[in-house]
């Protein structure tokens, strides 16, 4: 009876260790799987990044060509736009110009200028306007247009093809015309 006891002993620590040897050959295999499938998506994210990003020389010859940056903060978009200018003649470096323009989003209006430049126009939903050292000096708005200050170089008409028109035509000896134009002719 104790060899029999014995000899189950034995059998049980047999068949205990060729378990443990399956398991670790299953383990051997699911780490040379897992292996190859992080080979495989290594391999996989190194070629779309090939496919999509440019290569850091393409990059720096698009940004000397063109440059632009956009920054958000809570009261506007702005849009800064810088380009440089090569001339085809003489020294690059001495013919080159640096042109800084910009578009700005401030809610429901959107501003153009350029920096350095007194001058901007200004489109809301209620008017454009145009702006001289941050004062308006001319806006379209309501069916009118307003300017502080305008020359006329040849003609002013008022009227329309209805009422007819008045003209009011400088002349040469500097005296100043008007004239009534018919609508019909």
């Amino acid at each position: 009876m104790a060899l029999l006891t014995s000899c189950q002993h034995t059998f049980q620590n047999v068949t205990a260790y060729d378990d443990a040897v399956n398991d670790v050959a299953a383990l051997q295999v699911s780490v040379r799987e897992c292996y190859s499938e992080i080979t495989k998506t290594s391999s996989d994210i190194l070629s779309t990044v090939r496919e999509t990003y440019l290569q850091k020389t393409e990059l720096q010859s698009i940004q000397q060509d063109f440059q632009s940056s956009i920054t958000q903060n809570s009261k506007e978009i702005r849009m800064d736009f810088t380009s440089i200018t090569n001339e085809i003649k003489g020294n690059v470096a001495a013919n080159q110009e640096l042109l800084e323009e910009y578009i700005r989003f401030k809610g429901a209006l959107i501003e153009l200028g350029k920096v350095g430049n007194a001058f901007t126009a200004e489109l809301s939903n209620k008017e454009l306007a145009f702006k001289e050292n941050g004062q308006k000096i001319a806006y379209i708005s309501n069916n009118s247009l307003v300017i502080t200050n305008a020359e006329i170089r040849n003609k002013l008409s008022l009227g329309n093809d209805t009422r007819g028109w008045f003209d009011f035509i400088p002349r040469a000896n500097g005296n100043l015309s008007i004239k009534w134009r018919d609508p019909t002719s």
